[in-house]
């Protein structure tokens, strides 16, 4: 309950480019009629099957409907690190379900590892804090001082509102091994800001290897 209870409370919350319609395909259409969706292509060259464009397109949009779901039922204790008391009394981070989250949407291990260290300065200070004090917490501020009100803003959307939507929208060969993507997000029917996403092969797979808030 401690855990939980203290990570609510502070919760508000190269060159070709193919620009990507998928909203007025059917999802049958999408996966029956693959050819429907244009290579991607350099030098006269096919870079991305048609079957890879969808599988990227259902990747990051499954990964944002989820997210964004979260952020508006105020569920994001389900993923984001969590609050723990360690051996020894005092407070650290556990980092199991947003591992576990990212590696579902197939998130490399190298990208979440780096995403990992940005807490780095917050799971220092809590060594110091013990967990019965911690989790009596409330305050902005004391979340504030210690490095860790990473819940008072969308880590993957940015800001401090849930968006509506995120949309893949166009894709970009970087080389053979490596895409971009764009996606915008919307709000109340209107844009409301986007990301950058790196896809990497990996193997046959194609996974998210960084994501750039616009």
């Amino acid at each position: 309950v401690g855990q939980d209870a203290a990570s609510e409370r502070h919760h508000c919350r190269n060159t070709n480019v193919v620009h990507l319609n998928f909203g007025q395909m059917s999802f049958l259409k999408l996966f029956f009629t693959p050819l429907i969706i244009i290579p991607l292509t350099a030098n006269g060259q096919a870079k991305i099957k048609a079957k890879d464009s969808v599988n990227i397109k259902y990747q990051i949009e499954g990964f944002y409907s989820w997210y964004i779901d979260m952020t508006k039922t105020n569920k994001l204790y389900d993923f984001s690190p969590s609050f723990v008391e360690q051996s020894g009394g005092m407070t650290t981070l556990d980092f199991k379900k947003y591992r576990d989250g990212l590696r579902k949407y197939k998130f490399t291990e190298e990208f979440i590892e780096r995403k990992i260290k940005d807490y780095r300065e917050c799971a220092d200070n809590l060594k110091s804090i013990p967990f019965d004090k911690f989790s009596h917490y409330t305050d902005l501020d004391d979340f504030e001082n210690l490095m860790c009100d990473f819940g008072n803003r969308y880590e993957w959307t940015g800001g401090q509102e849930s968006k509506d939507k995120a949309d893949l929208s166009s894709l970009k060969i970087v080389d053979k091994k490596t895409i971009v993507g764009k996606i915008d997000f919307t709000s109340y029917s209107r844009p409301d800001g986007g990301a950058l996403v790196t896809f990497k092969k990996v193997g046959k797979n194609w996974k998210i290897d960084n994501v750039k808030l616009e």
